[in-house]
C-alpha cells in the first residue's frame, strides 16, 4: 500500500518522526509542515488535525502488517519457510521503525474509538491468515495438532516482537538470526 501522493507521504513521515521523538502531546502542526517540506496551507488541505495525522499513520502501519502477512500466507510455500519469511519482513520493518502496534494502542488517550476498531479488526484479520499459515504446519505434519492455533499464534507474534525490540535495542542478539529464533519456538528450549 504504497502512498501516491508525495507531499501527503512527507506529511505522514514527518509526522511519524516527530511522534515517536517528541510524542503526540508535545508535537505541533508548524512543526510537521516545516519537517515535511511543506507549507502548514498544504498540511491542512490532506489532514484537518494532528489527530488525523496520529490516526492515519495507526491505520497505515497495521495495514503494512496486513499486506505482509497476506503475501507470505498465499505463497506457495512450507510452514516454516512462510514463518522465517514473517520473521524476516518483521526484522525488515522493524529496522525501518520503531512504531509498534502496542505503542499505538498504548495512546489510547490520543487514537480516537473509531481508529482503535479498525486497528483491531485488522489485527483480527492478520492472526486469521496466521492461523491458516499454522494450520498448514498442521496439516504438514510438523505441527501438534493438539495445540490450538490461536496460542501458537499469540507465541509466534509475542515472540516476534519481543526478538525484534531487542534488535532494534542491539542487546542480547549477538550470534542470533531468525532460523535460531524458529528453531527455538519450533523445538523448545528444554532438554531433551
Amino acid at each position: 500500500m504504497a502512498e501516491k501522493n508525495p507531499k501527503r507521504k512527507a506529511i505522514l513521515t514527518s509526522a511519524k518522526a516527530l511522534f515517536t521523538e517528541k510524542g503526540f502531546h508535545k508535537t505541533k502542526m508548524n512543526e510537521i509542515a516545516v519537517n515535511a517540506g511543506v507549507g502548514k496551507g498544504t498540511l491542512y488541505e490532506y489532514f484537518s488535525s494532528k489527530q488525523d495525522i496520529f490516526d492515519e499513520f495507526c491505520i497505515e502501519n497495521v495495514n503494512l502488517m496486513r499486506a505482509g502477512i497476506e503475501e507470505i500466507s498465499n505463497q506457495e510455500t512450507t510452514f516454516k519457510e512462510k514463518i522465517i519469511e514473517m520473521f524476516e519482513k518483521k526484522e525488515k520493518s522493524t529496522e525501518l521503525e520503531d512504531i509498534t502496534i502496542e505503542r499505538m494502542l498504548s495512546h489510547k488517550n490520543v487514537i480516537s474509538d473509531k481508529v482503535v476498531k479498525t486497528m483491531m479488526k485488522l489485527i483480527k484479520d492478520v492472526y486469521a491468515m496466521l492461523i491458516k499459515i499454522i494450520d498448514q504446519g498442521k496439516d504438514e505434519g510438523v505441527v501438534d495438532k493438539n495445540i490450538p492455533s490461536e496460542i501458537i499464534a499469540c507465541t509466534l507474534i509475542g515472540t516476534m516482537g519481543e526478538y525484534y525490540r531487542l534488535k532494534l535495542l542491539k542487546e542480547y542478539t549477538s550470534g542470533i538470526d531468525d532460523e535460531t529464533i524458529f528453531n527455538l519456538l519450533f523445538n523448545g528450549f528444554g532438554v531433551k
